[in-house]
This record gives C-alpha cells, sequence and structure tokens, in this order.
C-alpha cells in the first residue's frame, strides 16, 4: 500500500511538474514588412496573409528543407500600396559574411555561403566580411509580396545560420541592418536558442554591429 501511494504520488508530481514547467516560446513567423516612418526605411514582421503587423522586428527566422533539400523562400518581404513613397524598387545588400550559430553566439564564420534568387536575379553572400550589393526588386502599385530563393550552399551542414542584410529603396532610404536567421535540421531547443539571442544582441539602429570574427496588401507574389 505504501509503494502504491508513493507510486501515486510520483505521477501525479510528475503531471504537475509537466503541467507547470515552462514552455518553450514560440519563433514568430511572417515576412519581413518595409515601410516608411516619419521618412525612415524601417523593417518590421508581417504575417502571410496581411492580416498582423508587428513593427520594428529587425531579426527574421526561417527553415531549410521544407519543400526541397537547403532552400526555402522564406522569409518573404512585404510591403502596402503606396507605403514607400515614390520607391520604384527596393533592393537588400548582403553586409558581411554568414555566420554559425557555436551553442553561444554567432561569432563563429560559416563554411557555407547563402545564395538568394529571384526569377534571373542572383547574389551569393561573399567569403569574407566585403559589402556585397544585391538585386533591385521593382515595387508593385497595389502592394508588393515576393518570396525569393534561399539556397544554402555546400557542404550545406546542421545547424543555424546568419546573414546580416539591409533594405535600400530606390529614392535612397536605408534601413538599419537586419538578421536573417535560417535553420538546417536543427531542433527547436537549438533555433529558439539561437533565435533568442540574436533578438538580444542585435544593435540598435545606428550602433556598431556585433559580429566580427575576432573583434491594403499585396495582391501580387511573383516567384
Amino acid at each position: 500500500m505504501h509503494t502504491r501511494n508513493t507510486t501515486v504520488l510520483a505521477m501525479t508530481a510528475g503531471v504537475l511538474g509537466a503541467l507547470t514547467a515552462p514552455a518553450l516560446a514560440a519563433i514568430p513567423e511572417g515576412d519581413v514588412f518595409l515601410s516608411l516612418e516619419g521618412g525612415q526605411l524601417r523593417t518590421g514582421l508581417i504575417s502571410e496573409d496581411g492580416t498582423e503587423i508587428t513593427p520594428g522586428i529587425r531579426v527574421f527566422f526561417a527553415e531549410f528543407g521544407i519543400d526541397v533539400p537547403n532552400v526555402t523562400d522564406e522569409p518573404g518581404v512585404q510591403s502596402l500600396a503606396a507605403g514607400l513613397g515614390a520607391a520604384t524598387s527596393f533592393r537588400f545588400d548582403i553586409l558581411k559574411s554568414v555566420r554559425k550559430w557555436n551553442g553561444t553566439n554567432f561569432n563563429t564564420l560559416a563554411t557555407e555561403t547563402l545564395t538568394g534568387d529571384l526569377g534571373p536575379l542572383s547574389v551569393t553572400s561573399p567569403a569574407t566580411d566585403t559589402f556585397t550589393a544585391g538585386f533591385s526588386i521593382p515595387l508593385d502599385p497595389s502592394g508588393s509580396h515576393e518570396h525569393p530563393d534561399w539556397t544554402l550552399n555546400s557542404p550545406a551542414t546542421d545547424g543555424v545560420y546568419l546573414l546580416e542584410v539591409q533594405w535600400e529603396l530606390s529614392t535612397g532610404q536605408i534601413s538599419p541592418f537586419t538578421w536573417m536567421l535560417w535553420s538546417q535540421n536543427e531542433t527547436q531547443v537549438v533555433n529558439q536558442a539561437a533565435y533568442d539571442w540574436a533578438t538580444a544582441n542585435v544593435p540598435t539602429p545606428g550602433a556598431a554591429g556585433l559580429l566580427a570574427i575576432g573583434g491594403l496588401l499585396a495582391a501580387r507574389r511573383r516567384r
């Protein structure tokens, strides 16, 4: 009888522990949202269907291999009709080489590069910290919704990768840089740790970057 009661108590404690244990926070899903605020280009997070916008977001996350190994078309990028003033196009520029999560931070230089493609347009991240101009994408007057393909190039090992980019309008406005995170076959725990670190450490606009080795919405979606 004593053994049975102990077992019941242990099981109850286990259930209560499971119920009260903190759950992992969900990593927000969505596209990069470009907007002008006081004449400044800013980024935010917008849901795929355009119903929710969270301004001020500068860290974005997606996973490779959902449909095609080593490839994803997330996150996309969206803007509202007339939301970018007189601009007729936008582009992204790559500011540094790819970093890889080392369990503590993203200070590790990745062996891999990343290639972004949209139709005939293509750019590959540099092997060293060299500014690399991306490609320009025309803005749709009714609002834009684009999804470039991103490919993790060989050796495409498992892990979480970070690419530092900035966005620029044809009218000259440049956004604070953003951190684009992509996971390759990693666990939820690792993804969450990498994302949490990035959101906690992305520098405020105008501050120096931390990543240095040693130191009514778019009706159209073009593919």
